[in-house]
């Protein structure tokens, strides 16, 4: 509606471009002009910020209502014109960290690859977990395995992440990727070499030593 007076104030005054007063017709033009855009400026309430999210906030109840929650108020325009959402989640909620589950190493490559695979458990950055054979048979000292024991050597030094252990929160965070940390705890889960008494030797150690033994030995 305001820009329509605008336009129409500015349209009314057509025949004053031509005043000897503005020098020209063209210069007429731009003046008037001038005179919409201030007229705009004029017109727009200043509460009309607190008006639009006013009724975005509205729409966001009404969306809620339909089991669609936003975070941002302008996304509501957008979302409100959307007929149909591609998706590839799951629709389930993670605990935003990162863990290694299966390790395939290749044993033997003379005759031909022979492969083993085995399983870990923990699905969190604490280095609380062990480690199965194919046979789902737990293995009492995996550093026994070269092929682990090499996997660890190679997580621990090439890795730029840290582990450590937050006692007010009682938990073990990450400092870095995601990725590089998941490598860490499989490096602490593996245990360290020359030690019959490993992994479970381990657990005398408090958990700010336990968050990175393994890997500071590497």
């Amino acid at each position: 509606v305001i820009a329509g007076i605008c336009i129409l104030v500015w349209v009314v005054n057509i025949g004053h471009f031509r005043d000897p007063s503005h020098g020209g017709f063209l210069r007429g033009a731009i003046h008037y002009f001038k005179v919409a855009v201030a007229l705009a400026v004029a017109a727009i309430p200043e509460g009309l910020p607190a008006v639009v999210t006013t009724c975005l906030a509205l729409g966001t109840k009404r969306m809620a209502r339909l089991n669609a929650i936003v975070r941002s108020l302008p996304s509501v325009e957008t979302l409100g014109c959307t007929t149909v959402i591609c998706s590839d989640k799951t629709g389930t909620l993670t605990t935003n960290m990162m863990s290694v589950s299966k390790v395939c190493v290749v044993r033997s490559v003379h005759q031909r690859p022979i492969t083993d695979e085995y399983s870990i458990s923990g699905t969190t950055f604490a280095p609380d977990g062990f480690i199965y054979d194919a046979s789902e048979n737990q293995l009492e000292f995996p550093p026994q395995s070269p092929c682990l024991l090499h996997i660890a050597m190679c997580s621990a030094l090439c890795n730029e992440s840290t582990l450590q252990y937050n006692p007010d929160k009682k938990s073990y965070e990450k400092i870095g990727e995601s990725t590089e940390v998941a490598l860490r705890v499989l490096v602490e889960k593996v245990g360290l070499p020359g030690f019959d008494s490993m992994p479970s030797a381990l657990n005398m150690l408090t958990k700010h030593e336990r968050a990175s033994y393994c890997n500071h030995y590497w």
